[in-house]
């Protein structure tokens, strides 16, 4: 395992911020060590401990062929999220979860199939016979096909693990994946609700730089092993 996750790079990261105590879910609090000013500070020695386990288990996935899907769709983060699972020629959804992505793929499949045929008309010149108005209006459905499902067109199936960034605001797909018994691992901050998550990470997952250090680990740990 990487030797970069210390305790002080946690730190230094910020992942020990955590949320105001009104804001606290009842599942984080044995990884809370203390309250200033009203605000919870996570017990990092326990989020090191966290991230381990779960770059074990991401390793293992990988090293077995599975596929891992990255969430994360928060605008400030969704550059981030795209650009560590391009990395890892892994899937990604960075715009928006969409409702039965996983619990109904085969119709999200069609859509990707749609999409992979559309790309290949254009790229032949089959759409050279269309009008200019008739093209612009393909143009259209091909860019807004790309925006929902470019990230993931290269599933032909649901993947065998999930990596979300905040649970709460992915709670879709957190509420999919354990219906189809998909492991998550998620940075989870200390308003989340991680009983049922599998390898939940407690940690400050509204930072930038405390979520490019989290997922920065996981590209290593799995390039390391690729």
């Amino acid at each position: 395992m990487s030797s970069n996750i210390t305790t002080e790079a946690l730190k230094n990261a910020g992942l020990q911020y955590g949320y105001s105590r009104t804001r606290r879910h009842p599942s984080t609090k044995p990884f809370i060590e203390g309250n200033h000013n009203g605000v919870d500070f996570i017990n990092l020695e326990k989020t090191q401990e966290q991230l381990e386990n779960a770059l074990t288990f991401l390793s293992s996935m990988k090293n077995a062929g599975k596929v891992i899907l990255f969430v994360g769709v928060k605008p400030e983060i969704r550059q981030i999220v795209k650009e560590v699972a391009l990395s890892l020629n892994a899937p990604y959804i960075a715009e928006r979860f969409i409702g039965g992505t996983l619990t109904n793929f085969p119709q999200i499949k069609k859509r990707i199939e749609k999409l992979h045929e559309l790309l290949k008309k254009k790229e032949t010149g089959e759409l050279n016979v269309y009008t200019k108005k008739e093209q612009l209006l393909i143009q259209r459905d091909i860019d807004r096909l790309d925006r929902d499902f470019g990230g993931i067109s290269s599933l032909t199936n649901i993947p065998h693990a999930i990596v979300v960034i905040d649970p709460r605001h992915e709670d879709m797909c957190i509420k999919e994946a354990k219906r189809l018994h998909i492991p998550v691992v998620a940075l989870s901050n200390t308003d989340c609700k991680i009983d049922g998550i599998e390898y939940p990470i407690v940690g400050n997952d509204g930072s930038v730089s405390s979520i490019r250090f989290v997922l920065e680990a996981i590209k290593e740990a799995l390039q390391i092993e690729a």
